[in-house]
């Protein structure tokens, strides 16, 4: 008999009387630290994986939460920080992370642009002159935050790097971008599944957009390096918004599922 498991790609930051929104509001308009903003977000996050936790979901997304933007998350994860902010390396801090975002007297804020068909807008990263690094492994640390405080074996999030760095301004082409972010990549799975974690989401929404020859061959190179790094982890290939382009190609990558949108597209004619 086959069993069914629950999985579920994200859930709503916002929370459920906008206290998401109000937190940051306060803090913005200096009518609360920075650990106040923390603890309350905090607090508003586990809230919602113990919802989730209590309606028996089998795989709870962790680090699907974000303060501002989940791009930018990944930006300040790999140290891409634009020069005008004067960022010298190491863990990026809450006033730079916003700065980049909102913008400040000494640099104005990175663009912001619709997150494929929403009306969400996210930070566009700007890769030139970048030199990526893993300045923090963020799902791991949401992954053993969910596990230590609430004992839920959670599914890491993360956004892909081919998304990632299709998104983002570079005059590099994105087979040379993956040769610096793959390794990056590589180091976030390695130690998830060192540290015990069995499943990896990774967000490659870009699948439902036409990629070249060229940028294929990019992707399976990198998809290779990263799921070998971690046999173990069972990575789960997301991708929404539209049915995927290159679906032959992308359903042969080596990777545990391939997360697929029923709402727009006609996936199950691929399928089929």
């Amino acid at each position: 008999m086959t069993k069914t498991i629950s999985s579920n790609i994200g859930y709503p930051r916002i929370g459920e009387k906008r206290e998401w929104k109000r937190a940051l509001e306060k803090f913005w308009n200096g009518d609360s630290s920075e650990e106040e903003l923390l603890a309350e977000t905090t607090k508003l996050r586990l809230n919602d994986l113990k919802k989730q936790q209590d309606l028996g979901v089998d795989l709870i997304p962790v680090g699907d939460f974000s303060l501002y933007d989940h791009v930018l998350d990944t930006s300040v994860m790999f140290g891409v920080i634009p020069e005008r902010y004067g960022y010298e390396g190491g863990k990026v801090d809450l006033s730079t992370y916003f700065a980049i975002a909102r913008g400040e007297k000494e640099a104005v804020a990175s663009e912001m642009t619709k997150w494929f068909n929403t009306n969400y807008h996210y930070i566009v990263p700007e890769l030139n002159n970048a030199k990526p690094t893993v300045t923090e492994n963020r799902p791991l640390a949401f992954y053993q935050e969910a596990k230590e405080k609430l004992g839920i074996e959670g599914k890491p999030v993360v956004l892909g790097p081919v998304t990632f760095i299709k998104l983002a301004k570079s005059s590099e082409s994105l087979a040379s971008l993956l040769e610096q972010f793959t390794p990056l990549y590589v180091q976030i799975v390695k130690e998830l599944a060192e540290a015990g974690a069995q499943y990896l989401q990774i967000d490659e929404p870009i699948f439902t957009t036409e990629l070249s020859k060229e940028e294929i061959q990019a992707v399976e190179k990198a998809y290779a390096e990263i799921s070998s790094a971690a046999p173990g982890l069972k990575i789960i290939l997301q991708t929404y918004f539209e049915k995927v382009v290159n679906y032959k190609e992308i359903a042969a990558l080596p990777v545990y599922g391939l997360g697929l949108d029923f709402v727009h597209g006609d996936s199950l004619e691929l399928i089929k």
